[in-house]
Protein backbone atom coordinates (compact mmCIF):
# COMPACT_ATOMS: atom_id res chain seq x y z
CA UNK A 1 0.00 0.00 0.00
CA UNK A 2 1.29 3.43 -0.96
CA UNK A 3 1.67 5.95 1.91
CA UNK A 4 -0.75 8.85 1.86
CA UNK A 5 0.78 12.04 0.47
CA UNK A 6 1.67 14.78 2.92
CA UNK A 7 -1.02 17.44 3.09
CA UNK A 8 -0.19 20.83 1.69
CA UNK A 9 -0.58 24.33 3.04
CA UNK A 10 -4.25 25.25 3.49
CA UNK A 11 -5.09 28.75 2.30
CA UNK A 12 -7.40 29.50 5.20
CA UNK A 13 -7.05 31.07 8.62
CA UNK A 14 -8.57 30.51 12.05
CA UNK A 15 -11.38 32.58 13.48
CA UNK A 16 -11.69 32.46 17.25
CA UNK A 17 -12.78 34.65 20.14
CA UNK A 18 -10.22 36.54 22.19
CA UNK A 19 -11.38 34.46 25.16
CA UNK A 20 -10.17 31.34 23.31
CA UNK A 21 -6.67 32.62 22.59
CA UNK A 22 -5.24 30.76 25.59
CA UNK A 23 -6.16 27.48 23.86
CA UNK A 24 -4.19 28.50 20.80
CA UNK A 25 -1.19 29.53 22.92
CA UNK A 26 -1.25 26.21 24.80
CA UNK A 27 -1.58 24.19 21.61
CA UNK A 28 1.29 26.15 20.07
CA UNK A 29 3.42 25.60 23.16
CA UNK A 30 2.63 21.89 23.12
CA UNK A 31 3.69 21.67 19.48
CA UNK A 32 6.97 23.46 20.19
CA UNK A 33 7.63 21.12 23.14
CA UNK A 34 7.30 18.14 20.76
CA UNK A 35 8.99 19.82 17.77
CA UNK A 36 12.09 17.60 17.66
CA UNK A 37 9.85 14.51 17.46
CA UNK A 38 7.90 15.84 14.47
CA UNK A 39 9.20 14.57 11.09
CA UNK A 40 11.15 17.18 9.09
CA UNK A 41 8.63 17.27 6.23
CA UNK A 42 5.81 17.97 8.70
CA UNK A 43 7.93 20.66 10.40
CA UNK A 44 8.38 22.32 7.00
CA UNK A 45 4.64 22.15 6.33
CA UNK A 46 3.80 23.67 9.73
CA UNK A 47 6.27 26.52 9.24
CA UNK A 48 4.87 27.20 5.75
CA UNK A 49 1.32 27.16 7.15
CA UNK A 50 2.29 29.47 10.01
CA UNK A 51 3.68 31.93 7.49
CA UNK A 52 0.36 32.44 5.71
CA UNK A 53 -2.25 32.50 8.48
CA UNK A 54 -3.72 35.84 9.49
CA UNK A 55 -2.68 37.31 12.80
CA UNK A 56 -3.09 40.57 14.70
CA UNK A 57 0.32 41.64 13.41
CA UNK A 58 0.23 42.79 9.82
CA UNK A 59 3.83 41.80 9.04
CA UNK A 60 4.12 38.05 8.57
CA UNK A 61 7.22 36.44 10.07
CA UNK A 62 9.64 34.81 7.64
CA UNK A 63 10.76 31.18 7.63
CA UNK A 64 14.02 32.36 9.22
CA UNK A 65 12.03 34.09 12.00
CA UNK A 66 10.17 30.87 12.80
CA UNK A 67 13.33 28.75 12.66
CA UNK A 68 15.20 31.22 14.88
CA UNK A 69 12.36 31.12 17.41
CA UNK A 70 12.31 27.32 17.43
CA UNK A 71 16.08 27.14 17.94
CA UNK A 72 16.14 29.82 20.62
CA UNK A 73 13.10 29.04 22.76
CA UNK A 74 13.84 27.53 26.16
CA UNK A 75 11.80 25.06 28.15
CA UNK A 76 11.43 24.99 31.90
CA UNK A 77 10.04 22.40 34.25
CA UNK A 78 6.53 22.92 35.57
CA UNK A 79 6.48 24.37 39.07
CA UNK A 80 4.00 21.74 40.19
CA UNK A 81 2.90 18.59 38.40
CA UNK A 82 -0.85 18.48 37.86
CA UNK A 83 -2.75 15.98 39.97
CA UNK A 84 -3.92 12.94 37.96
CA UNK A 85 -7.56 14.09 38.06
CA UNK A 86 -6.49 17.46 36.57
CA UNK A 87 -4.88 15.87 33.51
CA UNK A 88 -6.76 15.53 30.26
CA UNK A 89 -7.94 12.07 29.27
CA UNK A 90 -5.75 10.53 26.60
Amino acid sequence: MKPAPLPGVIHKTLKYNASQEHFLRRLGSALVMQWDEVPNDVQDLIIDQAGIVDDRDEAAPTRADFEGFLRGVKTTALQKKPAPEDQLDA
